[in-house]
């Protein structure tokens, strides 16, 4: 065996080794980049022709689709975090406010502490909300909430 085809193979194994790190790190990022370019790199230095760098290429496809297989399988055991899904249970039964309980706070005075473009964000009795004007309102301006409509806040100046 040559020289250059123990480095292809020290390349091929160092470019999967990194597409495995790529499978725990959410993104496309440089592990996966470089496991992709040394995995490219490692089938041309080990084949001397076509059809070994294709049975290479092969191979490696072979051993990176078994090793994300484990992995998937390992996150969906639940005995590793997974760090790509959202495990956490969120509790309690309504986890939204509906409109109706937001009524109250029409007629609620307050002011601006963003500029309204129509939309930005104002303060009402120490708390801040998110609101949608019907013009353009300054920061510092004085507000009133008229209406509660899709969950969205509509004021006006007051």
């Amino acid at each position: 065996m040559e020289a250059i085809q123990i480095l292809g193979i020290v390349v091929l194994i160092i470019g999967i080794v990194l597409i495995g790190i790529e499978v725990f790190l959410p993104g496309f990022g440089v592990p996966g980049i470089s496991g992709t370019i040394c995995t490219i790199a490692g089938v041309f230095l080990v084949g001397r022709n076509m059809s070994e760098r294709v049975i290479v290429a092969t191979i490696a496809i072979a051993v990176i689709a078994v090793m994300m297989v484990v992995c998937i399988k390992l996150f969906n055991s639940k005995k590793v975090k997974s760090p790509i899904k959202l495990d956490t249970d969120l509790q309690g039964q309504n986890l939204f406010i509906e409109e109706k309980d937001m009524e109250y706070l029409i007629g609620k005075k307050g002011r601006a502490i963003s500029d309204l473009r129509p939309s930005g964000k104002g303060e009402f009795d120490g708390v801040k909300l998110n609101v949608i004007s019907t013009g353009y309102i300054c920061k510092g301006k004085a507000l009133v909430i008229t209406s509660i409509k899709n969950n969205s806040i509509f004021v006006e100046e007051d």
